[in-house]
């Protein structure tokens, strides 16, 4: 043991900068799966894995390095948590990266690729372009599904206040993302001087507004299953939308 850590995992994470891209996933099951790999050890498993996967040479490198920031900061939000709220945010955190994984195992391996991610594994896109959209993906196709199919209406309902705290901290994710889109697209740097930097509190409102709207979506998907189907069709469409548009308007290369 080394600081509380199985020696048997420790070797297995130091391998994660040799295995190939296409191998990525598979190994990170393994990991998760060894009766070893103790919760306390996820955070440190996820970062290297996405750490890695930057150095991938696919489309799936652009919104892991994104991925990747914003991981640091769960975890040390979810360090400053004690008790049901570190339990509850480190089981999401866990569950929601396996949907960016499904889709890039699907993609390597030649299966259908999730609904949701479709438009960020097709086509020729910038790297501004695929960070954006796989944060749209992310956020507006995977979290309720994250949610619904591992928590009970009781935890989600414990989650919600630890949930809408951490919005505050993901705004610094936003902030980095919002400087590179400025400095990558004139239209966006203009944009930016003639509202007086509004558009900049408009974003931060709008990624508030999309997470917030998913954990209303899990709720209705427990209480009210009908209405839960209309609301995600239009989830679903503004999902599509938001593709459409950064697809047509940001035309850059990074």
């Amino acid at each position: 043991m080394m600081n509380g850590w199985p020696a048997k995992s420790l070797i297995l994470l130091s391998l994660f900068p040799m295995i190939s891209c296409k191998h990525l996933t598979a190994s990170f099951w393994l990991l998760i799966n060894l009766s070893a790999f103790s919760q306390q050890m996820l955070p440190v498993a996820l970062a290297s894995k996405l750490d890695s996967m930057t150095m991938c040479a696919g489309k799936e490198k652009y919104f892991g390095e994104l991925y990747l920031k914003t991981t640091r900061l769960v975890d040390s939000y979810i360090g400053s948590l004690s008790g049901k709220g570190n339990d509850l945010m480190m089981k999401m955190e866990e569950n929601f990266a396996t949907y960016f994984f499904k889709a890039i195992e699907a993609k390597n391996s030649g299966t259908p690729i999730p609904e949701v991610w479709k438009n960020y594994f097709n086509g020729d896109l910038s790297p501004l372009q695929l960070k954006l959209m796989g944060a749209n993906a992310h956020i507006n196709g995977d979290i309720w599904q994250a949610l619904t199919n591992n928590f009970s209406l009781e935890e989600i309902k414990q989650l919600k206040p630890f949930y809408r705290k951490y919005n505050k901290s993901i705004e610094n994710i936003f902030d980095d993302l919002f400087k590179s889109a400025i400095r990558s697209d004139k239209r966006l740097h203009d944009l930016h001087l003639i509202t007086l930097g509004l558009d900049k509190v408009y974003g931060r409102m709008m990624l508030k507004r999309w997470r917030n709207r998913q954990l209303r979506l899990t709720i209705l998907k427990f209480e009210n299953p009908s209405r839960f189907d209309k609301k995600k069709k239009r989830v679903d469409k503004k999902r599509n939308k938001i593709d459409r548009m950064i697809i047509r308007r940001l035309h850059v290369d990074e």
